[in-house]
């Protein structure tokens, strides 16, 4: 079974790519779906994320994703230390989750998607890392339409390294700059590639 992490910057494309690939029988995982479990329902974290960032960060008694996004993408410390509570939580759910598919035997191929993998040194972690990559107007376009604003973006984005560097880092790099379509036929172009290996 074929560990794989897809990156990628602020919306590329990424989340469709893995729903392209589960269709076609892979298992997958969302590294913000994990996050935003252990932010609604794991107390230890809740608690921890509170004694963070003070009780301004909770509405209606459950952590306020936007509240957090809003300070941490303004202060790169509180951001940092979010991280070293989040990622070892987030790591260790992804190994045990691919342990439990390995043993089960679903499918051929293990797929997460985690924007930082690089950045946080984690692609070695994986058989593959596959880059998504999109014009940044395009992207910018899609996450506004998301609900979201241009300068959310570029906060996000300066988090991650430039596309260039992330493509030139991965195993493979799709281009998504087309039709939801043509993005598929990159994606089972891939899958083949990756098969006949």
């Amino acid at each position: 079974m074929k560990k794989i992490a897809i990156t990628g910057n602020v919306a590329t494309g990424k989340s469709t790519v893995c729903r392209i690939l589960k269709d076609h029988g892979a298992s997958t995982l969302s590294s913000d779906t994990i996050i935003h479990q252990f932010l609604a329902n794991d107390p230890s974290c809740i608690e921890q994320v509170i004694s963070l960032f003070g009780s301004k960060v909770v509405t209606d008694k459950k952590i306020d994703r936007k509240k957090v996004a809003d300070i941490i993408f303004s202060d790169e410390n509180k951001l940092k230390a979010l991280e070293s509570l989040l990622h070892p939580l987030l790591l260790k759910r992804i190994d045990e989750e691919f342990k439990k598919v390995e043993t089960e035997g679903k499918g051929s191929y293990f797929v997460v998607e985690l924007p930082l993998v690089q950045e946080i040194g984690k692609d070695k972690d994986f058989d593959l890392v596959v880059a998504v990559v999109s014009n940044s107007d395009k992207a910018i376009k899609r996450f506004i339409q998301a609900g979201f604003t241009k300068n959310s973006f570029l906060k996000r984005n300066a988090r991650q390294w430039d596309p260039k560097k992330k493509a030139k880092h991965a195993d493979y790099v799709i281009e998504n700059d087309g039709t939801v379509e043509d993005l598929k036929q990159k994606v089972l172009e891939l899958m083949k590639e990756i098969d006949s290996q």
